[in-house]
């Protein structure tokens, strides 16, 4: 055997003791078992309860506003409030149609005097009678623009608001109109409530 030939094998025995080497490291030397952890008794669907004292301090702890309804100082209705009710009531006053026949105005009973809904019963029975819902419509929409308080005296429980209005008619030929109308309201103070005592278109 000659130098090359003992220097080959000397290589392929080194070669083969390193794999020999890695193959026991990984696969045949015997693994440290770990400690056992000894395990915390805690009841079954539970939660470990928390500690009782909580690293919140005072200047971190949540804060609960509370407010006391009984000092606010109660509203009284005022001249802006009822130009607000106004409003409402012109756009539904002026606001009515055959087709529904006219219940608009029984719809407003509530916001009237015991007068004004005897003129509102009496003009719904000439409107019906008039206008009688054939199977032709005829109505008219009314939209409030603006509102202007004439007078209001708390004292003496009288105002009065002119509301300005824009009005769509609709014919029973179909023809379509548009025009601007006010309308003058008159309310009276009946204990704390303020009720439409008449009312007046303006041409």
């Amino acid at each position: 055997m000659n130098n090359r030939q003992r220097t080959g094998l000397a290589i392929i025995i080194a070669g083969l003791l390193v794999i020999a080497a890695i193959i026991y490291f990984i696969f045949m030397r015997p693994v440290e078992q770990p400690e056992p952890v000894t395990p915390v008794d805690v009841p079954s669907g539970q939660l470990p309860t928390a500690p009782e004292e909580s690293d919140l301090t005072a200047g971190n702890v949540p804060r609960r506003n509370t407010y006391d309804l009984s000092s606010e100082t109660p509203h009284e209705t005022n001249a802006t409030d009822v130009a607000k009710l106004a409003g409402i009531v012109a756009e539904r006053l002026g606001s009515f149609s055959n087709q529904s026949n006219y219940s608009n105005f029984e719809d407003l009973n509530i916001f009237m005097t015991a007068t004004m809904r005897d003129w509102a019963k009496t003009y719904v029975e000439k409107m019906r009678a008039d206008n009688p819902y054939d199977g032709n419509y005829y109505g008219i929409s009314t939209f409030t623009i603006n509102t202007s308080v004439t007078s209001f005296n708390d004292n003496a429980g009288t105002a009065e608001i002119v509301v300005g209005t824009l009005r769509r008619e609709t014919k029973v030929d179909g023809s379509e109109s548009e025009f601007n109308q006010d309308l003058r309201l008159v309310f009276v103070k009946e204990g704390d409530r303020w009720l439409v005592d008449g009312a007046y278109w303006i041409k």
